[in-house]
């Protein structure tokens, strides 16, 4: 999920630079092949980002290393033989919601319904730190402050290899691991292909960035592979009261929410969009989605839009995605002339606002 960087603490990383002195360094003890999951240096470009490794493919000798950067809320996942692909939030029934009132006083409707977590198979690290395939191996998702370790695999045999984040959907990569005699690209050439990568993903997002949905529709992203616009498209739309707009999922590895009310309420559901649930089982800390955020903010459909909604203005449609269980995309019918301000509560600074005409 394009979950938030800002989740669990991450702060995104390194540049390439580093990854030259990595490859430097392990020259001495076999090669240490350099790959980020996330670009290898930022963009340069607003509200842009990339779920994606950089390079998508790496080869290497038996024996060799596999170094990766984690450069945003990204996992290094290995998938056992035949297993699926664990989704990232998941529902516990153990934890059911309570205690959740409106800026009126009013429960929402979602007391009594399961948790949203965090997928602990997701989360927690597992497998050894040599790989020959057909087991789990998992980097974990990233915590605490600062950027996280690199992540660092030895191959001992050779075969093709898939690995993932299972934040993103479809966000994958490939080492091979060949013979020692075969021949296998330099790390300048590596380190260039990353470089190359990254630029092409930024002019294909500058041609994303055109996009002109249609009337009385908002576009949360508009990606394309690896490209993910954290952003919505566009970002002001004016509508006369009565209208219906329709707010649609425009990626296929990034979930985003609409979210309406104050600054500060919907600041605070942002600040708290992942957090440990108090009260929960024994054992490690158990990451809950917060309510406001996950779930719906009324029973679908949603109802009208005041501007006075659970007695603040607040309304939302929770987590939306493109496919599996979530839904894609939520209309909202506003009835009173104002200017109002939504934003995703998932991704820091992805703001928006419709306004309405009498």
């Amino acid at each position: 999920m394009g979950v938030s960087r800002r989740m669990l603490g991450v702060v995104a990383g390194t540049a390439l630079t580093v990854l030259a002195a990595w490859g430097t360094a392990g020259s001495a003890l076999g090669f240490v092949a350099p790959v980020t999951a996330g670009p290898p240096k930022p963009p340069g470009v607003a509200h842009l980002e990339f779920d994606g490794f950089f390079p998508a493919s790496t080869e290497i000798h038996v024996g060799d290393k596999v170094r990766w950067s984690i450069n945003g809320f990204h996992t290094v996942t290995f998938l056992a033989k035949g297993q699926s692909q664990p989704p990232l939030i998941i529902t516990s029934a153990a934890n059911p919601i309570s205690g959740q009132l409106d800026a009126s006083g009013k429960p929402f409707w979602f007391n009594g319904q399961p948790s949203q977590i965090i997928n602990p198979e997701a989360a927690a690290p597992a497998g050894a730190k040599t790989y020959k395939g057909g087991t789990f191996l998992n980097s974990g998702l990233p915590g605490g402050e600062g950027p996280p370790k690199p992540f660092v695999v030895k191959f001992t045999k050779a075969g093709t290899y898939t690995f993932h984040c299972l934040v993103h959907p479809g966000m994958s990569g490939v080492v091979k691991v060949l013979p020692k005699r075969k021949y296998i690209p330099t790390l300048k050439k590596d380190l260039k292909a990353a470089a190359l990568q990254l630029k092409a993903g930024i002019l294909k997002a500058r041609a994303l960035a055109k996009v002109q949905p249609p009337t009385a529709t908002v576009l949360a992203g508009n990606d394309s592979g690896a490209v993910a616009w954290l952003r919505f498209f566009p970002s002001s739309l004016t509508v006369k009261a009565g209208t219906s707009v329709e707010f649609k999922i425009a990626s296929k590895r990034e979930v985003h929410t609409i979210t309406f009310g104050p600054a500060a309420y919907t600041g605070g559901i942002e600040k708290t969009f992942t957090a440990p649930i108090k009260g929960a089982t024994a054992g490690p800390p158990t990451i809950g989605v917060n309510p406001l955020g996950g779930y719906p903010s009324d029973p679908p459909p949603l109802p009208p839009f005041t501007g006075a909604n659970h007695g603040n203005g607040f309304e939302g449609s929770g987590i939306l995605a493109l496919g599996g269980p979530l839904p894609s995309s939520t209309k909202i019918t506003f009835t009173k002339p104002g200017v109002y301000n939504f934003e995703c509560v998932v991704h820091e600074n992805m703001d928006g606002k419709i306004t309405v005409t009498p």
